[in-house]
């Protein structure tokens, strides 16, 4: 390219501060004539002096169409002996210290490009500077990987999902220093040379910050052989992992492709694609091994959560990627998994309900207590509760399968798919303890049992607002009104023929009292069978177990005003029954009623 003779004198090599100065100063005099940025131009002038101030953005270039005519590619002496200038600072800093010369080989470069149409030596001049270019993206795109190297020691050898994310992204001053060289080496034609460097230390980049999150590449024949206590911290941290991936590592490198490949969008745009690839597929292939793996009910809740943090940010992985074919190529890599994820799910409720109304375990629970799968339904209902959002999409007007009446809660005010799924499932559980009742030979203990299991059913979704919300204030009350059914079931069963011993052996009397009664003390009250009855009660009955502190008070004062009033009724009529037969007080059957229901068996000594 020519330049006009009285504004582009060769530039001159020398390291003197004057002779760098005016040659500066004639370089900005020549760029003003033709840049349309000449305040870019002005920060490379004062960077020479100082390289703070230098972003190494490039100079605009003169479209080829403005440029005067060559006169057949001529070269005159005055351009020829730039060229030379340029070609002696490029060697001379190729064979220096990387660090060193910076400023000057970049104004070098740029002469040598611009003449290289119409030079050979130019064009020469290009080709030799162009490793040590592409040696200085790698080295400002590396400093990243080093800073996140020093940075790692803040999360510890066992990096946590709480942690903050960190990515090896560059400082806005780096990236535009990358982004002067990348002009260059575009400009020169080795975009293919710069995309190769770049996608391979960003790719490095970002697999280390996801391997500094937990979670690293694993096949899917390891996932299939995981404990389960392993493979719970690996989906835990996956669903932080991939939020983080996508927000904030992927929404960085999309910034610096943009920034870097400005003059090559479709460049960039394939770059990006190519650092991301791998860190995405990564982390789908580790959800498809989930996904494809058995469905253990205890995996449920995490693959709720893997199915959340995946269509939370499924829009935002296809808004990243550019060109319709690599965004639809995503966009179904994405979807894919999360329909896998999603029937995982499906599925796994399911297999979870037939593992309710399969449990074929013929030991009873000790003392009527809470059976374990009432306690492990509840905790399972209220996960399910606190995301009965991505519940509803999971399940849709599916219901997981569940094959169980929904009339049975018609009452119930939610009607989502996540209510009739937990209802669902608390029925089969009820349905179930009601078959585990008849394990046990005594009916007060079976209504114990009965009452124990519902009583706890109901507290959990009273104290849960979301399981409360989803099951509804009307399936309460009526399990609240069956739980009283069986308190008055447990009395009559174990209590009835205590109370009629107590009774007086008088016409009213037997009229008033129940056939079963009347039969079981025919010949009228009797102290010697009412503390025979009433130690084997105690026996039998403190070595049951109300676990809850409120139910069990409220069965203690349910027989309390039963049995008190009758035996009070039962001493007065002192003449009737021989001193030495009446072996307890009111004071002391008051007392021993304290020990009912604790779980720990005792005897009555008189």
């Amino acid at each position: 390219m020519s330049r006009d003779s009285s504004s582009s004198p060769p530039r001159p090599v020398a390291d003197a501060g004057q002779e760098r100065v005016m040659a500066a100063a004639k370089h900005i005099l020549k760029s003003l004539a033709v840049s349309k940025n000449a305040a870019d131009d002005m920060m490379h002038f004062l960077s020479s002096f100082d390289p703070r101030l230098h972003p190494l953005s490039s100079p605009e270039t003169v479209e080829e169409a403005e440029a005067p005519s060559y006169g057949g590619g001529d070269v005159d002496e005055e351009e020829e002996e730039e060229i030379a200038a340029a070609e002696e600072v490029i060697l001379r800093c190729n064979s220096s210290s990387p660090s060193s010369g910076m400023i000057d080989y970049l104004y070098a470069v740029d002469d040598a490009i611009a003449a290289a149409g119409h030079s050979a030596r130019a064009a020469a001049a290009v080709q030799t500077a162009m490793p040590r270019l592409e040696e200085e993206v790698r080295s400002l795109l590396s400093s990243s990987l080093r800073r996140l190297s020093l940075s790692s020691d803040d999360l510890g050898a066992d990096a946590t999902p709480d942690a903050s994310p960190r990515h090896g992204t560059l400082s806005p001053g780096a990236a535009a220093s990358v982004s002067g060289v990348a002009d260059r080496m575009l400009r020169a034609g080795y975009g293919l040379e710069l995309a190769q460097v770049y996608v391979a230390v960003r790719r490095d980049a970002l697999a280390e910050s996801v391997a500094l999150l937990g979670v690293e590449a694993v096949a899917i024949e390891e996932v299939l052989r995981m404990e389960w206590s392993v493979l719970d911290q690996k989906m835990r941290r996956w669903c932080h992992a991939v939020r983080a991936v996508v927000q904030t590592f992927l929404a960085d490198e999309r910034r610096l492709c943009d920034e870097v490949f400005g003059s090559d969008e479709e460049l960039g745009r394939e770059c990006f694609a190519d650092v991301a690839r791998g860190c995405v597929l990564q982390l789908l292939g580790f959800a498809d091994a989930v996904a494809v793996s058995a469905c253990a009910t205890e995996k449920l809740y995490r693959t709720l959560g893997m199915y959340e943090a995946l269509t939370d940010v499924q829009a935002e992985v296809e808004a990243l990627f550019s060109g319709d074919a690599v965004r639809e190529f995503f966009a179904r890599e994405v979807s894919s998994t999360v329909e896998q994820l999603g029937a995982a799910v499906r599925h796994t409720i399911e297999e979870f309900g037939h593992v309710i109304h399969g449990e074929a375990s013929r030991r009873p629970v000790h003392g009527g207590e809470i059976h374990p799968m009432t306690r492990y339904v509840l905790n399972y209902s209220g996960l399910l509760a606190d995301c009965r959002d991505t519940l509803d999409r999971v399940l849709g007007d599916d219901d997981a399968g569940l094959d169980v009446d929904a009339s049975t809660d018609a009452g119930a005010a939610a009607s989502t798919p996540s209510a009739r799924c937990i209802r669902e499932l608390l029925t089969l559980l009820l349905r179930k303890m009601d078959d585990k009742s008849r394990l046990y030979d005594d009916a007060g203990l079976q209504n114990i049992f009965l009452m124990n299991n519902l009583y706890y059913v109901v507290q959990k979704v009273r104290e849960s607002p979301p399981l409360r919300e989803l099951i509804g204030d009307d399936w309460l009350r009526r399990h609240r009104g069956q739980i009283r059914q069986y308190e008055a079931a447990y009395l009559r069963a174990s209590w009835i023929t205590v109370l009629a011993l107590l009774r007086r052996d008088d016409g009213a009397a037997a009229a008033r009292a129940p056939a079963a009664a009347h039969r079981a003390a025919p010949s009228g009250p009797s102290a010697k069978s009412f503390n025979a009855a009433f130690q084997e009660l105690y026996r039998a009955q403190t070595a049951w177990k109300v676990p809850d502190s409120q139910l069990r008070e409220e069965l203690r004062i349910a027989v309390s005003e039963r049995l008190i009033p009758a035996y009070r009724a039962f001493l007065g009529q002192g003449s009737r029954h021989p001193a030495r037969h009446v072996k307890c007080s009111l004071e002391d059957l008051e007392n021993y009623m304290l020990d009912f229901f604790e779980g720990v068996q005792k005897f009555v000594r008189w």
